[in-house]
């Protein structure tokens, strides 16, 4: 396949040691249809390019406490992280400490901010629709398992106009877990009535290969999104560096 390098993993490193794999009965797909072929995408820095937006809301943050605002390029990999995680990478950066007691604060105005300015200059990835529309034509389906709460990844993609093309969106706070503990995967899986062994995991950190490993399901790191540090690079499945790779006959044989 073109623009595309294959990392079978030949064995599991060490970086799963700590991901538990969950008790059968939560692979059971009672209802579902086991053949329908699922492709499971990450939110931010996989599916759509959110980084701008965020970065926006997180320098409202810092300008209300007298800091300069950050560029794109310093926020870019600590986007797909959260709020928080963006908040202390920035003090830190600042050379200052976020206290306890602003931290709150911070992640009210944060949050107002983006939710009313969601999809200002967030757009999918180059490719990526017209890949999900490859894979559609071949009788696959699609769902969004995102650690962005829930009703802020439904309404990005309601902005983009992209919440028919999933049979499912599970954020953060949908289940009891969120990843990479399995459980929110395969509870995307479920609620997209679709099966473990029918699934692929497409994302852009650790977090998303590591759910993947732990539902024993391929996964594919996109090599372009915020954080595909060495440890998602060298577990997941394939890698690739453009949507232009993800055709029907690629992510059918990673299934098997």
């Amino acid at each position: 396949m073109e623009q595309m390098s294959t990392e079978r993993a030949g064995k599991v490193s060490d970086d799963f040691a700590h991901y538990g794999r969950p008790p059968e009965t939560q692979l059971e797909r009672r209802g579902n249809n086991p053949m329908t072929k699922l492709a499971v995408f990450d939110l931010d820095g996989t599916l759509v390019d959110t980084a701008p937006d965020l970065a926006a809301s997180l320098n409202v943050c810092l300008l209300a406490d007298g800091l300069d605002v950050l560029p794109l390029g310093v926020v870019r990999p600590h986007a797909g992280h959260g709020a928080v995680a963006m908040l202390k990478a920035a003090y830190a950066y600042f050379q200052r400490d976020l206290p306890d007691a602003l931290v709150d604060e911070h992640l009210e105005r944060f949050l107002a901010h983006y939710e009313t300015n969601i999809a200002e200059t967030s757009r999918p990835f180059p490719g990526v629709l017209a890949a999900m529309d490859r894979l559609a034509e071949a009788g696959w389906t699609f769902a969004v398992c995102t650690n962005k709460r829930e009703h802020l990844a439904v309404r990005l993609l309601d902005e983009l106009d992209l919440s028919g093309r999933f049979a499912a969106i599970c954020g953060q706070d949908t289940f009891s877990a969120m990843k990479p503990d399995p459980a929110h995967l395969g509870g995307t899986i479920e609620r997209s009535k679709s099966s473990a062994e029918n699934s692929v995991m497409i994302g852009d950190t650790m977090t998303d290969i590591a759910a993947a490993h732990a539902l024993a399901i391929p996964s594919i790191l996109v090599d372009f999104g915020y954080a595909p540090d060495d440890g998602a690079r060298a577990n997941a499945t394939a890698v690739i560096s453009h949507y232009d790779a993800l055709t029907p006959a690629f992510a059918t044989e990673l299934i098997g």
